[in-house]
């Protein structure tokens, strides 16, 4: 059943027999990498019968798949000009014709194309979302395969509070986000995996999904960019020489900068109103330039505790999608230290990160 005024898009049905490869993130483990080297590799892609879409986006990442499945106005959502459901009936309307328009578009031999978004764990809620965006694609192609990567929740949890610092998200010191995180309105709900697979399993089936743990030692080759093409091509006898990762990365900041950016939170927001603040969009390029060491670390207690929190549903998912697998979903870490370096930042550390800050944003004769 469609949420009201989304529409049946079954009717509008015309795929050819192309198989789509749907990646839905999650979050903080290696998107960015992977949308940025789909994209700069066309041509590569294209040898191997396979095409990167395009869905009414500005780069890589196809957000605009997570904007038309939602069944309400997310705040990002009001950046592309939405800020109503019947603006965003249109868009989803756009888009559906965008996609089809892609693939329609693509030579003889191209058999599988990718879309990409950790969006669609990061920010899609509701089952309903998941159920729209099936009704949106399913139609359009001949069989929909979804891929998944998965990391430790301690992990996880480090890498998207600094995402959220680096973004002004929240004030929030990390004792405080980890406890939010594995509360009931967790800000990162996407890491309580079995209830995130659930969802999806509930709409497009167990047999669509794969799921990948995001760990160096598990990738085919060593490399995120050939595990994930070794799914996506069901094979690993791939030549990847001549494909050029892209340095178009989320690099992680340095704890003090992390600190610094908390503290900074209250006075240049991620939000302003009910819109995006300009000036917070405005520095995070020059955010992007601050120091990445000493890198976050966090205590092996807490470290502990999260992992414990999740114990049994990620003994689900090694059961569900791991049925052979020896020792638990995530291996034991051992290298957590006894005192983390999360919110520590001396007055010139301060200073330095302000200095750097402000180099980075004037121009070489020094003004703003």
């Amino acid at each position: 059943m469609c949420p009201r005024g989304h529409g049946n898009y079954a009717e509008q049905s015309d795929g050819d027999a192309v198989k789509l490869v749907l990646h839905i993130g999650t979050p903080k483990t290696a998107s960015t990498l992977l949308q940025n080297s789909c994209e700069g590799n066309p041509d590569w892609l294209s040898r191997h019968g396979l095409a990167y879409g395009r869905a009414l986006a500005p780069d890589a990442n196809h957000i605009t798949l997570f904007f038309a499945a939602a069944i309400a106005i997310h705040d990002l959502t009001r950046a592309y000009g939405i800020h109503t459901l019947d603006e965003l009936a249109d868009f989803r309307t756009r888009l559906i014709a965008e996609i089809r328009s892609c693939r329609d578009a693509q030579p003889a031999h191209i058999h599988t194309m990718i879309y990409s978004t950790e969006n669609l764990t990061g920010n899609l809620r509701s089952p309903e979302g998941v159920e729209q965006l099936r009704e949106m694609l399913a139609p359009l192609f001949d069989t929909v395969e979804i891929v998944v990567y998965i990391r430790r929740q301690d992990d996880a949890i480090l890498s998207m509070y600094g995402e959220f610092m680096r973004r002004g998200f929240s004030e929030a010191p990390f004792s405080r986000f980890m406890e939010n995180c594995l509360s009931e309105k967790s800000p990162v709900p996407y890491i309580f995996y079995r209830r995130e697979l659930e969802k999806w399993i509930k709409v497009w089936g167990r047999e669509t999904i794969t799921v990948r743990v995001f760990d160096r030692k598990e990738f085919i080759g060593g490399q995120i960019l050939t595990d994930f093409m070794s799914v996506v091509l069901g094979r690993t006898d791939f030549d990847m020489s001549d494909f050029q990762a892209s340095p178009a990365d989320n690099r992680g900041l340095s704890a003090p900068v992390l600190e610094a950016l908390r503290r900074l939170q209250p006075s240049i927001p991620f939000m302003k109103g009910d819109r995006p603040n300009p000036v917070r969009e405005m520095l995070l390029p020059f955010i992007n330039t601050l120091p990445t060491e000493p890198r976050p670390v966090m205590a092996a207690e807490r470290a502990g505790k999260i992992m414990a929190y999740f114990e049994a549903s990620n003994l689900w998912v090694k059961d569900t999608f791991f049925p052979g697998r020896a020792g638990p979903l995530f291996a034991p870490r051992p290298d957590h230290p006894d005192v983390g370096n999360m919110g520590l930042l001396d007055i010139d550390q301060f200073a330095e990160i302000s200095a750097r800050l402000l180099t980075a944003i004037c121009d070489p004769s020094g003004r703003l």
